[in-house]
């Protein structure tokens, strides 16, 4: 009797793991799906980041351009004027307040963060997530490693882009984003993901 219950146990706990597997490939598949459809992505955003508490800490709004594979462009106009770029190879980031600079390689920035997926077509790098899909147009990306600075991204699509994301990081704080003026079908620009420094500015090199 005992054998018996405990194949049954076994059979439920197998059967359970393959649902999950196959939920997951399939959240992961329609995931892609959606962003094979934003080639490239550019938009307004409106930032709002919150503590443990839900206090708001911080605010910020600007624009965002991503070219897939591997290229984004963040630049916010208020509170501060500052300037991320990510150029497939290094990740620069401008403060123009103290007028310093400062590049790191762009694998070592962004590892194990799930932002990546928005950009990124190498498999191996979405080997590295679980995706799940509690709704049409809502996904949730989690680290398959506890290491991750961002421990939870929620992204938010409408019919044709996405309109919207949400990132919780090791420290309980979320970073919300809106998304408006929202464009998909442009040339983009090499331009844009270039970064030209004043002579004026301090340079650290971290690469």
């Amino acid at each position: 009797m005992f054998r018996f219950l405990s194949r049954i146990v076994l059979a439920g706990a197998l059967s359970t793991t393959v649902f999950s597997a196959l939920a997951e490939e399939q959240a992961k598949q329609a995931l892609q799906q959606r962003l094979n459809q934003m080639q490239q992505y550019r938009a307004d955003f409106n930032q709002q980041v919150t503590d443990a508490q839900g206090e708001v800490i911080h605010q910020a709004s600007g624009q965002l351009v991503m070219v897939r594979p591997d290229k984004l462009r963040w630049q916010t106009q208020a509170p501060d004027d500052t300037l991320l770029i990510a150029d497939g190879q290094s990740v620069w980031n401008v403060d123009t307040f103290v007028e310093q600079v400062t590049i790191v390689k762009q694998n070592q920035a962004i590892q194990n963060n799930p932002i990546i997926l928005l950009t990124s077509t190498d498999e191996a790098k979405w080997q590295q997530f679980r995706i799940s899909q509690p709704a049409e147009d809502t996904f949730m990306v989690t680290p398959q490693t506890s290491d991750s600075q961002i421990q939870q991204l929620e992204l938010r699509f409408d019919e044709q882009s996405l309109t919207g994301l949400s990132m919780k990081d090791a420290q309980e704080q979320t970073s919300k984003l809106s998304f408006t003026d929202i464009e998909t079908q442009f040339t983009p620009q090499l331009s844009d993901f270039e970064v030209t420094i004043d002579d004026t500015y301090t340079i650290d090199d971290q690469r």
